[in-house]
């Protein structure tokens, strides 16, 4: 029995010294392996540790705080009341800084050029009324910039001057009325650029040059007129345009020749101009396999309510040719005098807007994911709003099988081509007409002269 209960005593002996050394290790591995102690936080803040965080967001702020651990990956100063920002007013490092929804009306020139290796800058929601020109000097690590809803009337020449690691540009909602050539020449590395809700007027030849990687570009709801020709030409790898709701009534069939990679574009809700200045876009149109909106004709009144994508050669057939010298010239092949004639008799009196009310069944929805997967847009991110999509009815199209539209869309050939109750009485063969089916000139002339010298004869001798 003795050595029974020595035995066991053995054990538990044993057992609590193996439970004794299993805590003391667990103690010295939380000794060693414990995190790094969070530094002093500022007054009305909350620090968080790995990545280092620091949070003083709705907390009436009127200035940047101080004691930010120098060492901080964000800072969240958002929904404060600050007011302006110097050159003094960041005494750390951080590569995250939200500073929306304050009361910011200066920036200072050098303001953020302490921040070396800042990332992201939201400055959204802030009545931005002096920016100066130096304002994101130093920061060449930036990658995203937010200055929506700003109320900005203009930028300074300089302002984005050596980011060339931006690839986001927010400036969307505000008030800007014009953008100066080469304002974005340095952003080599740029992807999206979103400009809608502006009050921008006019692109001009320069205004976009530099941005050789832009992916994306937002235009709409501004009130532009104009679209200088030469202004995409740096635009070799646009995906998505959009330009829809501004003042536009016709754009430069060479502008959009030069946006190669255009997979995207939104061109509706603007005042299109049908007549012959709409050729080139039209001829352009004939050629891309891109996923568009609608352009409805405002004008001449014969086009009225018409999409000027389907517009039929026969309707350009009037049109001067094209200055071979120019860049935004037609390279398709123009109608002959006597084709010119031959329509100018045969036109068919009803419009194409009166020929599609006629049955229900003449135009049909297109519906978009019916479109070849290789036409689509890339897939809209998370600063990409679905809203922008493009509805179902935006993309009606001409009641044809998608294999044959798709196989005509970009035919070059002299031929005339006409769809279903487009087509003039009695066409039935789409190609010119014979010279055997017109008048005879020759002869009309013939006759005309023997009835004059007749007349002469009679008129001399009674």
């Amino acid at each position: 029995w003795f050595g029974m209960e020595t035995r066991r005593s053995n054990r538990a002996t044993g057992a609590h010294n193996f439970k004794s050394g299993l805590c003391l290790w667990l103690i010295l591995w939380l000794v060693v392996m414990k995190p790094g102690r969070v530094d002093a936080c500022p007054r009305l803040c909350v620090c968080y540790p790995t990545p280092m965080t620091v949070s003083c967001q709705s907390q009436n702020l009127t200035i940047v705080p101080a004691g930010v651990p120098y060492d901080s990956q964000r800072v969240f100063l958002q929904n404060n009341r600050i007011t302006e920002l110097r050159a003094d007013s960041f005494g750390f490092d951080t590569q995250v800084l939200w500073l929306y929804g304050n009361n910011i009306t200066w920036i200072e020139a050098g303001a953020f050029s302490n921040l070396r290796v800042l990332e992201e800058l939201d400055l959204g929601d802030n009545p931005l009324q002096r920016l100066e020109g130096g304002a994101f000097r130093g920061l060449e690590k930036l990658q995203s910039l937010h200055m929506h809803h700003c109320k900005l009337a203009a930028l300074p020449h300089d302002l984005f001057h050596k980011l060339y690691s931006l690839q986001f540009l927010y400036l969307q909602e505000n008030q800007l009325h014009f953008l100066q050539d080469d304002l974005f020449s340095d952003l080599v590395n740029l992807t999206h650029l979103f400009l809608h809700g502006n009050r921008i007027r006019a692109l001009s030849e320069n205004v976009f040059r530099g941005l050789v990687n832009l992916d994306r570009l937002l235009v709409h709801d501004n009130r532009i007129r104009q679209v200088n020709r030469r202004a995409f030409r740096d635009l070799g790898r646009l995906t998505i345009l959009y330009l829809f709701n501004n003042s536009l009534s016709e754009l430069p069939g060479q502008a959009m020749k030069d946006t190669q990679g255009i997979q995207f574009l939104r061109l509706n809700s603007n005042p299109w101009s049908c007549g012959c200045e709409a050729r080139p876009l039209w001829e352009w149109f004939r050629k891309a396999r891109i996923s568009s909106s609608e352009l409805m004709c405002t004008s001449p009144s014969q086009h009225r309510g018409q999409d000027l994508r389907f517009l039929r050669e026969l309707d350009f057939a009037l049109c001067p040719l094209p200055d071979p010298g120019s860049l935004a010239g037609s390279t398709t092949t123009t109608f002959s005098t006597k084709t010119r004639w031959w329509f100018s008799k045969h036109k068919p009196v009803s419009s194409s807007k009166a020929s599609y009310q006629k049955s229900t069944e003449t135009v049909k929805a297109f519906p978009f994911a019916a479109i070849k997967p290789q036409y689509l847009p890339k897939t809209p991110s998370e600063t990409f709003s679905s809203k922008y999509e493009l509805s179902e009815h935006e993309a009606a199209l001409p009641k044809l099988d998608q294999e044959e539209y798709w196989a005509n869309y970009g035919n070059e050939d002299s031929s005339i081509r006409c769809f279903e109750l487009e087509c003039p009485q009695g066409y039935d063969n789409p190609a010119f007409p014979s010279s055997s089916s017109l008048p005879n000139i020759s002869s009309l002339l013939h006759l005309l002269c023997l009835s004059t010298v007749t007349f002469s004869i009679h008129f001399l001798f009674g």
